[in-house]
């Protein structure tokens, strides 16, 4: 079973980009990746940046995501999830790069150079998730831009082939391509290119959001 789940949600003052990678070794991790993005998603479309604080939004999000796993009578531990987002508070150019596991964030503000922010594991199959008793917190950084931000948000099926040498390159090529894509198209085509370039690499599904923004 598909275990990724993502969501994309934009406004005139908000733009959020959500990935979230169930945990391979649970038997209920594709649910639980799914409702941690839905979440997530619906506290975004109601962000009022004058009273909101981010990382308060995000952990509310936590706990709503425990909550209703409880009235379902699902226990959380059997949908282990980790989640990475990205949300720009567009008015004051301000973005948030928001995690909780080992799904890397890939970010370039204008037109700099490619940052990875992706947290250091001592052992490959040791990362924070969301699932266990004592409710994990999001990793809020926030970065300031002045005229635009790239980014990319992944699960680590994918973030783990990019080659960090190259990432300025990739998302040369990307922004590149993809503006000249129509919107409604992007999603396909974008999806159509990982498998068919991506076929052969680690048996990890591969989510990805590419996105950006401008003033």
């Amino acid at each position: 079973m598909y275990q990724d789940h993502l969501r994309v949600f934009e406004s005139e003052t908000c733009l959020l980009a959500v990935v979230a990678d169930g945990l391979g070794s649970v038997v209920s991790s594709s649910r639980g990746s799914e409702l941690i993005c839905q979440v997530i998603s619906e506290f975004a479309s109601g962000i009022d940046w004058r009273i909101h604080d981010i990382p308060e939004v995000l952990n509310t999000s936590v706990s709503e995501w425990y909550r209703r796993l409880e009235v379902k009578g699902v226990s959380a531990r059997d949908c282990c999830t980790t989640c990475s987002a990205i949300i720009v508070n567009k008015p004051r150019c301000i973005a948030y790069l928001c995690q909780i596991g080992d799904s890397p964030i890939f970010y370039r503000i204008d037109e700099e150079e490619v940052n990875i922010l992706s947290p250091e594991k001592e052992f490959l199959n040791e990362t924070d998730c969301i699932g266990p008793s004592s409710h994990p917190s999001f990793s809020v950084i926030e970065k300031k831009f002045i005229k635009s931000i790239d980014f990319l948000v992944a699960t680590d099926g994918f973030g783990d082939e990019v080659v960090p040498e190259v990432a300025d390159s990739l998302f040369d090529y990307l922004k590149a391509k993809y503006s000249k894509i129509r919107e409604k198209k992007r999603n396909s085509a974008l999806k159509t290119e990982v498998m068919e370039t991506m076929r052969d690499k680690n048996n990890d599904d591969k989510s990805i959001i590419f996105g950006w923004t401008c003033q």
